[in-house]
């Protein structure tokens, strides 16, 4: 199995809950950029930054909202699920492989994303 094949394949496990996120992980890959992608949201005009990031059959999660609040791992999970609503899997399977892609070269998979229209108007 190729990289990107592997690292997609646990992004996917982490998405759906099968892989449980990784504090370590976190702290360790995520945590020293949380600035810098909080600053990059602001020079664009998305919803939220996802960071992503697995190793070694463990993943982690960072969503920052627009308004700066950072939601960590499960609770960024959980937030991205209420953004998204129904298309949340299909959101996953167009980003997961850019995701594989930045995370196989030893990037952090990172994506500005937006909210999901509902019936009646915007969210």
């Amino acid at each position: 199995m190729t990289d990107q094949i592997r690292i997609a394949s646990e992004l996917l496990r982490a998405f759906s809950g099968q892989l449980p996120l990784s504090l370590d992980l976190y702290v360790e890959g995520i945590a020293a950029n949380e600035v810098a992608l909080a600053a990059s949201l602001n020079d664009d005009a998305d919803d939220a930054l996802l960071c992503v990031l697995v190793d070694e059959g463990e993943a982690a999660v960072l969503l920052i909202g627009w308004d700066g609040t950072l939601y960590r791992n499960e609770k960024g999970l959980s937030h991205l699920r209420a953004m998204w609503k129904e298309r949340y899997h299909n959101h996953l399977t167009t980003l997961i492989p850019v995701f594989a892609e930045h995370i196989s070269e030893h990037n952090l998979g990172v994506a500005g994303i937006r909210w999901t229209a509902t019936e009646g108007g915007d969210a």
